[in-house]
This record gives structure tokens, C-alpha cells and sequence, in this order.
């Protein structure tokens, strides 16, 4: 069975970390350069994952840029960008063209089959 890295998504998952949580066992499993990193972040891969949870949706995996960059500047840093950040930046372009912006331009030919 291959499994992928939880935390990089990207290296195979070789190491298992097993945590007890509200009774029950809660399983990661890292490449070697993740739980590296873990390990000298002194905090607990279960701190660790959990922040990464929190950013899910929030940050771009390929460059790096947070909502919070978005908020500030009002541009992406990447194209992917708006494909992870999409719940950021669907509802900032809906403020920002306000609440009474509606299409007005053509609406395209329908297909035979549609």
C-alpha cells in the first residue's frame, strides 16, 4: 500500500505517528524530510497537523500567499492561487463590486445539447 506524505502531500509517508485523542487513536503518516521538520519545530505532529488544517483554503501550497496577504494587497501571488483560495476570493470580489452588481453583457448561445 503507498501512502502519501499527510503533511507535504507530495513524498511517500514511511513514518507513522500514532496520537490517543478523546479516546480514540488519531494516525499521520510523514516522508522523513516532514516529520523532520516536525521534530525540530519542537511541537507534536498532531500541533503541527492541525495548523495545517487551519491554513487549508487559507494559503496557496505552491507559493506560500495567506489570506491574509490577499486582504492586504488585493492580488494573488500565483495563478494556482485562485483555484486554493477560491472561498477568499469569491466573496472579497463580491464586496468589492457590491451588492447590487449583475451581468448586463451577452449571454452566450446555448449547445444543441444543452
Amino acid at each position: 500500500m503507498n501512502v502519501i506524505c499527510d503533511l507535504c502531500g507530495k513524498r511517500p509517508g514511511r513514518l507513522t505517528d500514532r496520537t490517543v485523542v478523546n479516546n480514540g487513536v488519531v494516525e499521520f503518516h510523514f516522508c522523513e524530510e516532514c516529520y523532520d521538520k516536525i521534530r525540530r519545530s519542537g511541537m507534536t505532529a498532531l500541533e503541527v497537523m492541525s495548523q495545517a488544517a487551519a491554513r487549508l483554503g487559507k494559503e496557496c501550497p505552491v507559493c506560500g500567499f495567506t489570506a491574509e496577504d490577499f486582504a492586504r494587497t488585493f492580488s494573488f501571488g500565483c495563478p494556482e492561487c485562485y483555484e486554493h483560495m477560491r472561498k477568499v476570493a469569491m466573496p472579497a470580489a463580491a464586496a468589492a463590486q457590491g451588492a447590487g452588481a449583475k451581468h448586463i453583457g451577452k449571454v452566450p448561445r446555448r449547445r444543441k445539447n444543452d
